[in-house]
């Protein structure tokens, strides 16, 4: 349990509840706080969890399902571990299922490997429905400690159940669509009502900002926290390396900032796995060992994955990987009583992808922002090799690079409900640049603009010409924004007559590197994505009668019309998009209303 020594009392006016996930490709765990109005919330870990004793009693989880041949769930998490269910799962040929957070991954993230592990989904689920089952099982697991620890919880259970708050951690590489795909498993799992007031129950946060609320709380990197200094975190996990830096923006209340982007690499330890499996492959089955059958390579892999993985440190020393009995040996193929011998040189090949990722990330992050704490968390950091290289690769910079002692905890779902309760960072830095496509304004004057002459075109109702292709920037990529903040977004749209109006703007990312960019044929087009579609209704007081221009082209019988003026109004500082629509009436009221935000896939 944790209580930060400043955290405010909580404000609201109902006792409350709020648990969190922290939702990992091979690990995952949940914390829970107390909201009783005027008292300071504490944050509890969940331990004690079924399967746990065989885990070192620790708050994590493995990320893994048992499903029987029909798709149905026998077992989640910690159950998976029990003897007696693994001995189940043989018989009766049950379906593991794990990594499969990685297929949730943006493709900007898959692009960096060439392939992602495998994973085998059951019969008649979808990705989404087996993301719901876990789910479920961890939010059960949060519910059931919850009502072990609290004095008087069945009651309390009662009046907050159906207002419980859940926080979500992920990676810093996720957006908009895994937030989508996340809410879409909360509500199948159960977790939440299927309406408008059960969506808001979702927060999210990314595991860098989870991990960041974490180390302050653990008091790690505390001497070092003064205003200008800078902070950071590499949350290195099963599937990504998440790379966040933060400058201390004031200590009386704590407030930080992003000092750069945040960044997301698939090179956690499952690869250095996978780079293992495939090098015994390739030694052995295609070597022509007897021992390169599947049922022997598996426990190999298994080995590696349990204990020489965790326990390397010096590639100057030979690692052995067990998987039989002191009598197995084939010394022409490195087996010595049922060990295969790794070279060390081998073993650091297996975690160069990671350790470069991890180096490479930090040195831009540490460029020339002068003295900085990097402190690195998550199950990887309990790696020496990967630590002791990111220390060595380090060193002609002027960092101090930290762990955490207790690397066996999750720290980002302790972090991400502190998040939730001390909200220590106020501004984020844009990853990308944010904008929309439009007709721009034909100019006679802008060289672009004549270029394009053969694309313009005349709008039917206002007589005005305009040059198609046209991207117009609202944020540019390295922008830093306040969480306060809203970027506005203009829109007009002209009309024959005065009604209700429905209308919709495309929210566009770009993810190139010109920041002035005007015109979508600038680069290439595979760089801009549509992220999502605001819609929402405008009332007649937005409409303005406007007199036609004699010049302007087109009908001349239109001699008047309406010019339905809005703003779309984005909070790009949130750790999740939030949108509405604005509009003025005649008399310069500002009136909102509310837009629905339709998310693309991808």
């Amino acid at each position: 349990m944790t209580t930060m020594n400043n955290r405010s009392p909580y404000r609201g006016t109902e006792l409350g509840l709020a648990i969190s996930i922290d939702f990992g490709t091979t690990f995952s765990g949940t914390s829970w706080a107390f909201l009783d109005p005027n008292q300071i919330p504490q944050i509890w870990d969940v331990s004690s969890i079924e399967g746990q004793e065989y885990n070192g009693n620790s708050t994590k989880v493995p990320t893994v399902l048992f499903y029987d041949k029909e798709g149905n769930l026998q077992a989640a998490g910690g159950e998976t571990l029990d003897p007696q269910i693994v001995m189940d799962a043989q018989i009766e040929e049950w379906i593991r299922v794990e990594w499969f957070k990685l297929l949730l991954s943006p493709d900007s993230i898959r692009d960096e490997l060439d392939d992602l592990p495998p994973t085998q989904l059951p019969p008649n689920k979808t990705l989404i429905e087996v993301v719901a089952d876990f789910l479920r099982y961890m939010a059960k697991l949060a519910q059931t400690h919850f009502l072990e620890k609290m004095v008087g919880s069945k009651t309390i259970w009662k009046q907050v159940k159906n207002r419980v708050q859940y926080v979500l951690s992920h990676p810093n590489g996720w957006d908009t669509h895994q937030h989508s795909h996340l809410r879409e498993a909360a509500i199948l799992g159960k977790l939440i009502p299927d309406s408008d007031e059960g969506r808001s129950r979702i927060h999210f946060v990314s595991e860098g900002e989870a991990s960041l609320h974490w180390c302050i709380n653990e008091g790690l990197g505390r001497k070092n926290l003064k205003v200008g200094n800078h902070f950071v975190v590499v949350d290195a996990g099963g599937g990504t390396i998440d790379i966040s830096s933060f400058r201390v923006k004031s200590l009386h209340p704590l407030q930080l900032q992003e000092a750069s982007a945040a960044e997301c690499h698939l090179a956690g330890s499952v690869f250095v796995t996978q780079a293992f499996e495939k090098f015994v492959q390739e030694k052995l089955n295609d070597g022509g060992s007897v021992y390169g059958d599947s049922d022997t390579i598996k426990r190999l892999v298994e080995d590696f994955d349990n204990k020489a993985k965790c326990t390397f440190r010096r590639k100057d020393r030979k690692t052995p990987v067990t998987f039989g009995s002191m009598r197995e040996n084939e010394p022409a193929f490195d087996i010595m009583a049922g060990r295969l011998i790794v070279q060390g040189a081998d073993m650091a090949d297996f975690f160069e992808p990671s350790c470069q990722a991890a180096a490479k990330a930090v040195r831009a992050h540490v460029a020339s922002r002068g003295r900085t704490n990097v402190i690195v968390v998550g199950g990887f950091a309990g790696s020496p090799y990967l630590f002791s290289e990111l220390q060595r690769r380090l060193l002609d910079l002027d960092v101090e690079v930290l762990r955490a002692d207790n690397v066996a905890a999750k720290a980002a779902a302790n972090g991400a409900l502190s998040y939730y309760l001390d909200h220590f960072v106020s501004a984020r830095v844009a990853k990308w640049t944010y904008g929309v496509f439009c007709g721009r304004g034909f100019d006679r004057s802008n060289r672009k603009h004549i270029e394009r002459s053969s694309h313009t075109y005349t709008n039917p109702v206002s007589g005005r010409k305009y040059v198609h292709g046209g991207f117009r920037v609202h944020l540019k990529k390295g922008t830093v924004v306040e969480e306060n903040n809203l970027t506005r977004i203009p829109f007009t749209e002209s009309l024959l007559s005065s009604r209700l109006v429905s209308v919709e703007m495309r929210l566009v990312c770009y993810r190139g590197d010109k920041l002035d960019i005007e015109f979508v044929d600038e680069d290439d087009i595979a760089l801009f994505r549509q992220l999502c579609t605001f819609k929402a209704t405008i009332p007649e007081t937005a409409l303005i009668l406007r007199e036609r221009e004699s010049s302007a082209e087109g009908d001349p019988d239109i001699t008047h019309y309406w010019d339905c003026s809005f703003d779309v109004s984005v909070s790009f500082g949130t750790t999740e998009f939030k949108c509405f629509i604005e509009w003025k009436d005649e008399r310069g009221n500002r009136h909102r209303g509310d837009a629905t935000a339709v998310w693309n896939e991808g």
